[in-house]
């Protein structure tokens, strides 16, 4: 019996075990269903609240903030630091994402014309000889330069470089952020063509430029790729390292979109280049009808062209969004008649007139409305659903909003 009974007790106890057992996987079980509903349903509302974010249209706004712009007609804008630098002949204004001045330098210039790249940003006079650079904390340097300045790239370091007309001839001079000069490319009419425009890779040490020459009575126009680095330096003394001549466009404008892709827009194409350190050509998008406006970021390319379908009298502008491979990502039709268009980051901005339209670079209208005051531009801030409004007397710092009620 006692023998009976000590293996009774033993059984018992093994069975007591594995019921604990069992219900302590039971709970685990329990914990890790709850554990992963509630995953689930953050991870849902992640998706919801990005889908709103992606898909939700708004149509309405509130201010935050006025701020003190005046006769923004008369002043120039570009992105700065994700908020705007504002520009004119007297002078140049850093406004930060609340719309308040963070610096503030007077100069006099004739025709002032600013190109940023990172914490820099640099101003030339076209047709004068001053070029001021500047950073977050203000000015860094002014440089009178010894020939009149007909274009300006300025790279992150500070670095940037000028189109220089003289008498005789021209020359693409490289500078440091203090103004020394670094390196001087020589051109003629006769030889090279007229550069038109010139952009600096984002570290300062490739440059893409394009040429107009005339070769009897026709109109010719070449691209020309310079590496000032360690590559270029050992190539040849002008550090060319590539040139193309184009057929049947007009390109007067290049632009680095990266440190190592280039696009040359042409007046009814655009082509983007690879230069890691030499050129290559990597796509060419052509269209039947002459481009009305560009826009451009690292990642993509847009293009806004007449549209010549049957819709055009619904909508008359057709946007078209490549990335930088040249594969068509987005198309969208434009129903109004816009005076500008930006791209940022992740959204694309119309304006035109007291018309507004936000879009998502997938295409989707974000924000619709027609203002009460002519709206000069539309920018961005670093803040969720905040932009700054410019008019043509005074700006705002708004919030966009959806009203029930408009819908």
């Amino acid at each position: 019996m006692r023998k009976f009974t000590t293996v009774k007790t033993e059984k018992t106890e093994q069975n007591t075990k594995i019921i604990s057992l069992l219900q302590g996987i039971k709970e685990n079980k329990m914990v890790i269903a709850k554990i992963f509903l509630m995953l689930f349903a953050v991870g849902l509302l992640i998706l919801v609240v990005r889908a709103i974010v992606a898909y939700g249209s708004y149509n309405a706004y509130e201010v935050v903030e006025e701020t003190g712009v005046q006769n923004a007609s008369m002043i120039d804008y570009i992105s700065y630091q994700n908020s705007l630098l504002k520009y004119s002949k007297d002078g140049a204004t850093y406004v930060n994402e609340k719309g308040e001045a963070v610096w503030n330098e007077t100069f006099a210039m004739k025709m002032p014309k600013a190109d940023a790249c990172d914490e820099y940003v640099a101003i030339a006079d076209l047709n004068g000889n001053d070029v001021y650079v500047f950073d977050t904390d203000g000015k860094v340097s002014s440089t009178t330069l010894p020939y009149k300045v007909c274009d300006i790239a300025v790279a992150s370091q500070g670095t940037f470089a000028v189109i220089l007309e003289s008498e005789k001839e021209n020359f693409i001079n490289l500078y440091d952020k203090k103004g020394e000069q670094i390196s001087e490319i020589q051109t003629t009419i006769d030889k090279s063509g007229y550069p038109m425009d010139i952009d600096l890779s984002e570290n300062g040490e490739k440059l893409f430029s394009t040429y107009l020459s005339l070769e009897g009575a026709t109109v010719k126009n070449g691209l020309a790729a310079y590496n000032f680095g360690p590559v270029g330096q050992s190539e040849n003394a002008d550090r060319m390292m590539g040139g193309y001549q184009l057929e049947g466009t007009i390109a007067p404008k290049v632009e680095f979109l990266d440190n190592n892709t280039i696009c040359a827009f042409g007046d009814n194409q655009f082509i983007i280049y690879s230069m890691k350190e030499k050129p290559s050509e990597k796509a060419k998008i052509a269209f039947e009808t002459e481009i009305r406006s560009v826009i451009y970021n690292e990642d993509y390319i847009g293009v806004v062209v007449p549209n010549e379908n049957e819709k055009k009298s619904e909508a008359p502008y057709l946007l078209e969004l490549y990335n930088t491979n040249g594969r068509k990502v987005m198309t969208r039709y434009i129903d109004f008649d816009y005076k500008k268009v930006r791209l940022t980051n992740d959204e694309i901005i119309f304006t035109g007139g007291t018309e507004s339209r936000i879009y998502t670079i997938k295409g989707n209208l974000k924000f619709s409305y027609a203002f009460t005051k002519n709206v000069v531009d539309l920018i961005p801030t670093g803040y969720s659903r905040r932009y700054i409004v410019l008019y043509d007397s005074g700006s705002e710092v708004i919030k966009i909003t959806h009203d029930k009620k408009k819908d």
